[in-house]
């Protein structure tokens, strides 16, 4: 019988055994290692993060008093706002009116009087119609007070609805009436929702 030396082989498997268990110690302490690194990062993201967040309640806290106050203001400021709306509304209005009749009282042509102005608008879909009585010596002199109503920012559409003679303590003048539509004066449409 041949003499088989086992010995040898024992041994090359007693060195590939302990150099498995070597690699899978040092990769047991390597993962051990980044698993501990990685805690303590976290762990000091953490901190990090719990110590703002106590710095930034403590702020709200102390700015709480500021932020009542605002939030007081805004709820009035949104209480007031169609108070306020109304008044610009109003403002502007009073301007156009001040615009016109600074108009007519530069532009109004010698031996021309306006003996009343009336105004008409239930319809808030149509603009406000405004009409000039007066009287005048000469129908020229109705059409060139037309012609200057023209061109008064705050009217459109000028048109004569009447001219005629009329009797007066000094002789015979011409009595007319002249009607225009202020400016700005229809009111925009509610938008409606659409329904889906």
């Amino acid at each position: 019988m041949p003499l088989i030396n086992l010995i040898q082989e024992q041994r090359a498997l007693a060195r590939k055994t302990e150099a498995k268990a070597r690699i899978l110690f040092f990769g047991f302490v390597g993962v051990a290692s980044v698993s501990l690194v990685s805690f303590g990062f976290f762990m000091f993201q953490t901190d990090a993060l719990m110590k703002e967040e106590a710095t930034l309640q403590a702020q709200t806290q102390k700015m709480q008093p500021v932020i009542t106050k605002i939030e007081t203001d805004e709820r009035a400021f949104s209480a007031l706002q169609p108070r306020l709306r109304t008044l610009e509304d109003a403002i502007q209005s009073t301007d156009k009116w001040t615009g016109i009749l600074n108009h007519l009282m530069v532009q109004t042509p010698r031996d021309t009087w306006l003996t009343g102005i009336r105004t008409s608008g239930s319809d808030p879909t149509k603009p406000i119609t405004v009409s000039f009585i007066g009287l005048s010596a000469k129908q020229q002199l109705i059409g060139e007070f037309i012609m200057r109503l023209q061109n008064c920012k705050n009217l459109e559409n000028v048109g004569l609805k009447y001219t005629q003679e009329k009797i007066v303590d000094r002789g015979t003048g011409i009595e007319f009436e002249v009607s225009a539509d202020v400016v700005g004066t229809v009111e925009e449409k509610p938008k409606e929702e659409k329904s889906s």
